[in-house]
């Protein structure tokens, strides 16, 4: 009786919630239905209670419907609830274009705001402040901003997911980010495409303290070379998690040190894993004080770029003044400057097991620097011109990857890797034994590089695992860049889920499902590929996988 109860006062209270309209080209503010919509979002945004969702009309091609306003939402505004959020949305299928002469804020809670353009048109502000708390911000391009992208202070629990986050410049010496927080526990920042910012595409900045964050499925890359700093800058951070991003294109200059990921001042317990990293001056930056407790695995560091002094450019991991570090089962291939970067004030217990080191140059500084509790064995170390020994190593001259030319540093079944991780590791694994490197083998590859042929350079993989639970991973592979939808279907053909909407570079693609309160059963996964300019389709593939809880 007491659960009938509550489910008749969920309902009750669901049927409260109103569906408001707003159009820019109306004549003249109506009373915000569909047929007489409010003319501003102003006017629509000022009605909204909890569990109700505000359409902004758009035009259904082009640059998209212009709205010359900001998203303004104070601390006294209405705020959303659990389960029942504000939703400020563009019409299904619309485009939408906000272009504000100063930044929007959100002070309130529980809002969601999705699917529309936010470009700042130069202006010398940020695109988005956020104070408030679980709030969502999904399917958004924010561009085009002379400050930061988005600048958040002492806000939780908020989700920025599928956005679309590119050129944030400025004229003066000061940084422009992608994102960039001050303190706050349990934000997301997942699924998304940040590029071209003069700063860091994700900065956790340190005058207070950030607690359990969660970054990850983002492509965070630059074309700016050394006009930008860093893919994440993680100052004094708590407790994060980094997850299965890619990071790419980062290089040395004045003002950047051309590393993908920079661990510092204080940072502790933090998580690295599943994460790809290419096309940098450096890998892994650890460094700072009572920087401790930081664990990479799974990750994979590759063709990094060489861009001047070969002893001090294009390395695989510095270390400098950190404690308690791991570094377990990850891949770096053709690193041309030093391997490790070991700065005088080095490491103080420091493990390194069941890692590939493949094609890769001396060290910087020395392994005396290594201090306190030091494990380094089960390593795999192929052409490398400094090593350093454990009793179980492997030595060779190729690890024998699928395709290394194609970034596909997965084993084949002629490597010597297979097998010889620490049997420590426990027998939870295909041969019973851990392999070494971030991947194991899985038995005789399907052919990738035949089916990339035949779909004139595109390819949609298999998930892995298939039945999974909690998550899957979904790789595709695109010769040319194109605007990506990657969307997740349930059987009755329902969309559940969008993991990608977003312009896309050439190259290999990993992005994770996680199912969170979806039922067992069978799911389809769409990858359809548009033109740069939408367009046209230039690629559509569909494949099935089974959630099992």
């Amino acid at each position: 009786m007491k659960n009938i109860l509550l489910l008749l006062l969920f309902y009750a209270a669901s049927s409260f919630a109103a569906t408001y309209y707003c159009d820019a080209q109306a004549v003249s503010s109506g009373d915000g239905s569909i047929n007489n919509p409010y003319k501003s979002i102003a006017a629509g945004m000022s009605v909204l209670s909890s569990g109700d969702t505000l359409f902004i009309r758009g035009d259904q091609a082009g640059n998209g419907r212009i709205y010359n306003e900001k998203i303004s939402v104070s601390s006294s505004a209405a705020s959303g609830k659990d389960n029942a959020p504000i939703v400020v949305s563009a019409y299904l299928g619309e485009i939408v274009r906000l272009m504000p002469s100063a930044r929007s804020s959100i002070y309130a809670n529980y809002w969601e705001f999705k699917d529309f353009i936010l470009d700042m048109g130069a202006h010398a502000d940020d695109a988005i402040r956020v104070y408030g708390d679980h709030n969502t911000f999904r399917n958004l391009e924010v561009t085009n901003g002379q400050r930061d992208g988005f600048d958040m202070s002492d806000a939780s629990y908020n989700l920025i997911e599928n956005c679309t986050i590119h050129y944030f410049n400025r004229n003066d010496q000061y940084d422009a980010h992608g994102i960039i927080m001050d303190g706050g526990v349990g934000n997301t920042f997942r699924g998304n495409v940040i590029y071209d910012c003069k700063g860091d595409c994700i900065q956790l900045y340190k005058s207070k303290v950030n607690s359990e964050t969660l970054i990850e499925d983002n492509d965070l890359y630059t074309t700016f070379g050394g006009g930008s700093e860093n893919a994440i800058d993680m100052k004094g951070t708590q407790s994060c998690t980094i997850r299965n991003n890619k990071m790419h294109g980062f290089r040395n200059a004045e003002d950047s040190d051309g590393v993908a990921l920079k661990i510092n001042k204080n940072s502790d317990n933090v998580l690295i894993e599943y994460n790809e990293i290419y096309d940098s001056n450096g890998g892994f930056r650890i460094s700072g004080g009572e920087t401790q407790n930081i664990r990479f695995r799974y990750n994979v560091v590759h063709d990094i770029y060489l861009d001047g002094s070969p002893d001090k450019y294009g390395y695989g991991v510095q270390f400098d003044g950190v404690s308690d570090i791991t570094l377990s089962s990850n891949t770096f291939a053709h690193i041309p400057g030093p391997l490790f970067w070991i700065a005088s004030r080095g490491a103080t217990n420091i493990t390194m097991e069941n890692n590939i080191f493949y094609d890769s140059n001396s060290f910087k500084g020395s392994t005396a620097d290594f201090n306190g509790n030091v494990q380094i064995d089960y390593n795999g170390w192929y052409q490398t011109k400094q090593s350093i020994s454990g009793a179980h190593d492997v030595v060779g001259d190729n690890p024998r990857f699928v395709d290394e030319g194609a970034y596909d540093f997965k084993l084949t079944e002629s490597s010597s890797a297979i097998n010889a991780g620490n049997p420590a590791a426990g027998t939870d694994f295909p041969g019973q034994r851990i392999d070494l490197g971030a991947f194991e083998f899985q038995g005789t590859p399907t052919g990738i590089q035949n089916e990339i042929k035949s779909a004139s350079g595109f390819y949609l993989a298999p998930n892995y695992p298939n039945p999974f639970n909690p998550a899957t991973s979904i790789h595709f592979y695109m010769q040319q860049a194109g605007f990506v939808k990657l969307n997740v279907f349930d059987i009755t053909g329902r969309r559940i889920a969008t993991l990608i909407n977003a312009l896309r570079v050439p190259g290999a693609h990993r992005v994770a499902f996680h199912p969170n309160a979806a039922a067992s059963g069978i799911y389809f996964y769409n990858l359809t590929v548009y033109s740069q300019d939408k367009g046209r389709i230039i690629f559509q593939k569909s494949r099935q996988m089974t959630f099992l809880k």
